[in-house]
């Protein structure tokens, strides 16, 4: 039976996800993850061990190699796009993230890039690096490539985050944050892509 895109890049996503959260790959978890048997999971390992999207050995560990993670981080790119412009415009988190879940397959580079745009210029977002000092704002939405993204999680600096600007100045220099109460640095290129709404 040949391997459809949609199937390929639900199972990458999914094993993306967990690896971004330091959890294991395993066929248990992917199985109770996307509500299928163990029995399924195991071959589709198979078929995406065979087209180089993971090293798989039954019964120990799963993991994907470049190529795999690649495709996983761009699906899950797009769904957090696809949710967050969802969201944006009145869609319930619930229901954006069904409907992302539904949209990330059908999403081209080009629609990609469009819903950057659209979510850049909602009116209440502004670039966190704009916030003078004192301001506080609530990550809304991050605009970034995947490893941005990705150092930006890292930090903590999720949606619904609130942030206050500590101190701020101008040539490059680092931006402080008050973050739940403690203090980080971040550089002004992470900043801009940081889109937060103002609160105070």
């Amino acid at each position: 039976m040949a391997l459809k895109n949609k199937e390929l890049e639900e199972y990458l996503e999914t094993m993306y996800r967990k690896k971004q959260k330091g959890e294991k790959i395993t066929t248990g978890e992917i199985a109770k993850e996307l509500s299928i048997s163990p029995a399924s999971v195991s071959e589709m390992f198979k078929k995406l061990e065979k087209r180089g999207y993971i090293k798989y050995t039954p019964y120990k560990k799963v993991e994907l190699t470049k190529e795999g993670e690649k495709i996983g981080a761009s699906i899950l790119r797009k769904h957090r796009l696809v949710e967050d412009f969802l969201e944006i415009f009145g869609v319930k988190r619930e229901k954006a993230h069904e409907e992302a879940c539904a949209l990330e397959h059908a999403v081209s580079n080009a629609a990609e890039k469009a819903f950057e745009r659209a979510i850049k210029n909602t009116k209440n977002a502004k670039p966190l690096s704009t916030l003078k000092e004192g301001q506080k704002g609530k990550i809304l939405y991050v605009i970034g490539g995947v490893m941005a993204n990705k150092r930006i999680e890292e930090l903590g600096l999720t949606r619904g985050t609130i942030v206050k600007v500590i101190r701020t100045s101008k040539y490059g220099c680092p931006i402080s944050l008050l973050v739940r109460d403690s203090e980080l640095a971040i550089g002004r290129g992470i900043a801009e892509k940081i889109y937060v709404e103002v609160i105070e």
